[in-house]
């Protein structure tokens, strides 16, 4: 009996940590539903990986803290760690659009308390003149200026109190509560919004709220817009920019530090009104076969994509923009479906040979030769897509060439740009290639690039998905010469940028429960220590380079 009530404590508990784990932040109820961004910091999970003490004693935390223009500012920043912050819980920041403030918009930040008293204290003790009223079960304080505060035992809202009705320049510490009521209005409406209307009611936010993300961000793309026209149709080169048109377009991204690497999950919701239309994209992925003609040695930036023609088509007549579009087109001799039948929707953009180095160069000044140091670029920029149709792509380049002056080259086309370099155009029944070097162009063409193997890193994200943008760090800083600066300062600031990343990867675009789906990942050449220990570090590093070139 006995070891059976243990397994149901164990299962108990067991129920009870996973619950723990995905509930939303208290405070989040506080988040009004129709705030336009919303910044979250998850110092619960931020503080398994750092201790909030190493941030403050670092010599980083202290450069800042010397920097800080007013003294009562330096001493904020010295002592916050005994502000009595709640820091085993998740800080929100979010902006609502609000013209009687100054930038159009009210700033309010969400900190969990767990010592109400210290809070006081603290201010107290760096505004040694604030006053603390007492109102509506809570207090509040003006602090500085443009900052007003109000608190009860377990939350501390703050609220930007530069008005434009108010542009008096406010001293530091004056209670300036009386004189506002705009201020005093905001703060009893951001203590009321949990029995009013919270972002927490909305499925999406709550979903991501309770991930527990170490940083997340959320942006309402549809109350942007609404906020931008006011509520109006208005149209800007025929788009439709009404509130109706954006309804529901949002885009969450959430970031978590981990060993050796930061990785991050983005979704973007497209707008009600064209979502039927989004079924058509990330449906497919970007072709293999393109991927493998591509030219992989030396390759320090690949952006890969399959745009689908038909979820094109849909998207322009759910906006109300395919009659338009047609119309365009027909004054060329084309409609939109000859157009997107050109082309299968799959394209690639990479660069290759990055390098950064000096050159020196000996001119004469007043009959005297003068050598100097110049900085040299050079990269090769190539350009693939997929040709679905070949006599309407056929048209449509003989169209676009004759409107540019590109000069007849073979089966395509030649633009040159000094007596050294040119852009080449060529194609033949499959794709079309645009190169600044030749050899890569005609290697896409006849495939002989494809029995080279693509870097794992790279490859992992590129196929298999309908978008994928690669950056390696690594080889794109190998031909930077830190050298390439005459200053020390930022010859040393590219040596240590060099020890930093490894490789950059933004990949996905699959359309999975009513949003695109990427995942973000930045790897550092050190996979011994946390990616935020990592920062801190560089941080330091950057400080010291910056510390010895001011003295």
């Amino acid at each position: 009996m006995l070891q059976v009530a243990r397994r149901y404590m164990v299962l108990f508990m067991a129920v009870m940590l996973l619950e723990a784990c995905s509930k939303m932040p208290d405070n989040a109820q506080y988040i009004p539903a129709d705030a336009v961004a919303v910044v979250g910091v998850n110092l619960r999970s931020l503080s398994k990986k750092i201790a909030w003490n190493l941030i403050t004693g670092s010599k980083l935390f202290k450069e800042i803290q010397r920097r800080m223009p007013a003294k009562n500012a330096a001493d904020a920043m010295g002592g916050i760690e005994n502000a009595g912050f709640d820091v085993t819980n998740t800080f929100y920041v979010y902006t609502r659009a609000d013209t009687r403030f100054e930038g159009g918009n009210l700033v309010a930040g969400l900190l969990p308390l767990s010592d109400a008293a210290q809070w006081e204290a603290y201010i107290k003790l760096v505004f040694p003149q604030v006053q603390i009223l007492q109102r509506a079960g809570r207090k509040e304080a003006m602090l500085g200026t443009g900052m007003y505060v109000g608190w009860t035992p377990d939350l501390l809202i703050i609220i930007n109190a530069a008005t434009v009705a108010d542009a008096t320049e406010q001293g530091e510490g004056q209670d300036t509560a009386g004189s506002s009521t705009l201020i005093l209005a905001e703060m009893d409406k951001a203590f009321s919004v949990p029995a009013i209307n919270p972002m927490v009611n909305n499925k999406r936010f709550a979903a991501f709220a309770a991930h527990g993300y170490d940083l997340s961000f959320w942006l309402n793309y549809g109350t942007l817009v609404a906020d931008y026209t006011g509520g109006m149709n208005m149209e800007v080169s025929g788009i439709s920019l009404s509130s109706a048109a954006w309804k529901d377009a949002i885009l969450t991204s959430g970031f978590d530090f981990k060993k050796g690497k930061i990785v991050g999950a983005i979704s973007y919701y497209l707008p009600s009104q064209v979502a039927s239309a989004a079924q058509d994209f990330g449906e497919l992925d970007t072709d293999k076969d393109m991927l493998d003609r591509l030219p992989k040695n030396t390759l320090d930036m690949l952006l890969s994509m399959h745009i689908s023609p038909k979820g094109v088509k849909s998207l322009l007549e759910q906006a109300g923009l395919f009659g338009i579009t047609n119309v365009a087109l027909t004054t060329q001799g084309l409609d939109v479906d000859y157009v997107l039948d050109a082309f299968t929707g799959d394209m690639t953009i990479q660069m290759n040979d990055f390098s950064l180095g000096a050159v020196y160069r000996t001119d004469s000044f007043i009959g005297t030769l003068v050598t100097h140091k110049e900085q040299k670029a050079g990269m090769t920029m190539t350009y693939v897509v997929k040709i679905n149709n070949k006599a309407n792509f056929d048209k449509l380049l003989e169209m676009t060439a004759a409107g540019n002056g590109l000069q007849p080259y073979g089966t395509g086309y030649v633009m040159p740009l000094t007596t050294s370099d040119s852009v080449y155009l060529m194609k033949d029944g499959q794709y079309a290639v645009i190169s600044n070097k030749r050899s890569y162009a005609t290697g896409i063409l006849d495939g002989s690039f494809k029995s080279a193997k693509m870097k794992g890193h790279i490859a992992k994200k590129a196929y298999g998905y309908p978008f994928a943008l690669c950056l390696d760090i690594r080889q794109l800083f190998q031909d930077v010469d830190p050298a390439v600066s005459s200053s020390p300062r930022d010859s040393a600031v590219i040596a240590e940028s060099k020890k930093l990343l490894d490789n950059v990867s933004l990949h996905g675009g699959k359309y999975v429960d009513s949003a695109y789906k990427f995942d973000l990942e930045i790897n550092f050449i050190n996979t011994d220590e946390n990616s935020i220990l990592e920062l801190i570090d560089f941080g330091m590093r950057m400080n010291d380079i910056n510390s010895l070139s001011t003295k």
